[in-house]
């Protein structure tokens, strides 16, 4: 008999948190001191640009966007971006999706065991904990900046998977997420209504157009 699903590991940023609404303002702002240090030419981002850096870690991001720039140069516009956004975390702009505050009970109320695994930093975990009072629904947290920014999988591996056994659903919105499912043998929800394309959630097991879809679907793969 297979082991039921006991544990569900969210990705936060594009599947929980509409942080596009937070991270387009910071981006802007960092890649405008950019410009006026003549490190790159002036720009405007639209909505879809900056959406496609949401979920990556930093060294791709900051690869896509500008890479002919060092590390040792982007770093501190890197670190704008966080600061920024933990501001606007912060002051009350940020918004989590519709519906996720329900979804995240219901799932709650079923019995799962709630895992936060995102490629953030740490303070700005802390944060967003504090800021939607995650701590109602969630078991724990893990940031990707307390274990040196290494891939999902091996977070997982090492640290989520030796802390809560049983079987898993990995839930997010970038192929990150469906790959670190996959590398580690587990099912995935791939968000639709996140900032991933439908073409990178393809090998997702299943697809959720909101919120409200992902507790019939974790009913359903448990």
């Amino acid at each position: 008999m297979t082991e039921p699903i006991r544990t569900v590991v969210f990705d936060f940023d594009g599947t929980l948190h509409n942080c596009l609404i937070v991270y387009e303002k910071a981006l802007q702002t960092a890649w405008d001191g950019l410009a006026e240090e003549g490190l790159v030419k002036p720009r405007t981002f639209t909505s879809e640009e900056a959406a496609g850096n949401i979920g990556l870690p930093f060294v791709e991001a900051w690869g896509r966007m500008a890479p002919q720039l060092t590390e040792e140069q982007w770093a501190p516009a890197a670190a704008h971006v966080g600061q920024e956004m933990l501001r606007l975390v912060n002051n009350g702009t940020a918004q989590l999706y519709p519906g996720v505050p329900e979804m995240l009970q219901d799932v709650h109320d079923l019995g799962f065991n709630l895992v936060f695994l995102s490629n953030c930093k740490v303070d700005y975990r802390d944060a967003v904990r504090r800021a939607f009072g995650l701590d109602r629904w969630f078991e724990d947290y893990f940031a990707a900046e307390a274990y040196g920014f290494l891939p999902k999988a091996e977070i997982f591996t090492r640290y989520v998977q030796t802390a809560y056994p049983g079987r898993y659903v990995f839930v997010g919105d970038r192929y990150k997420d469906i790959e670190a499912a996959f590398a580690t043998g587990m099912p995935s929800i791939g968000c639709l209504y996140g900032f991933g394309t439908q073409e990178e959630l393809a090998n997702a097991t299943a697809l959720a157009a909101s919120p409200a879809e992902i507790t019939p679907l974790l009913e359903r793969m448990r």
